[in-house]
């Protein structure tokens, strides 16, 4: 057993937490932890993901990203092309947007108050969007 052996631990990269943007189906993931998880959607914009065996929020999407994106951060926050995204503002956006469309319930209120504190307690940041 020579050292020219390799684990099949050595082969797996570390999980690190990233905020994803996905084109093709304009959505904004972000997970904490790399274990199978399950979705519960709250609204049209907000999904949030559990640990499928402890179910523990270990994460959120947000859909429909680009377009509210274009339409209310940019201009409203006055961002350049380059600029980074802080997740946070996102969902505090998504939230007054969709509460001042619906009067949310309790429950609603309180998934969007949970995806925040990830956000915020992880930093998460999205890469740079083109306009």
């Amino acid at each position: 057993m020579g050292h020219d052996r390799m684990r099949a631990s050595d082969l797996h990269a570390q999980y690190v937490p990233t905020a994803l943007y996905y084109a093709d189906a304009d959505t904004v993931e972000y997970v904490r932890r790399d274990v199978p998880c399950i979705h519960r959607r709250i609204d049209g914009i907000l999904t949030l993901a559990f640990d499928l065996h402890t179910r523990e929020l270990i994460g959120f999407r947000v859909k429909g990203f680009r377009n509210f994106f274009i339409n209310h951060l940019k201009p409203r926050h006055k961002m350049l092309d380059g600029d980074f995204i802080a997740l946070v503002s996102v969902i505090e956006e998504a939230f007054q947007l969709v509460g001042d469309k619906v009067c949310p319930n309790e429950e609603s209120i309180e998934a969007y108050r949970r995806a925040r504190k990830i956000a915020h307690d992880d930093r998460v940041a999205l890469e740079p969007l083109a306009a």
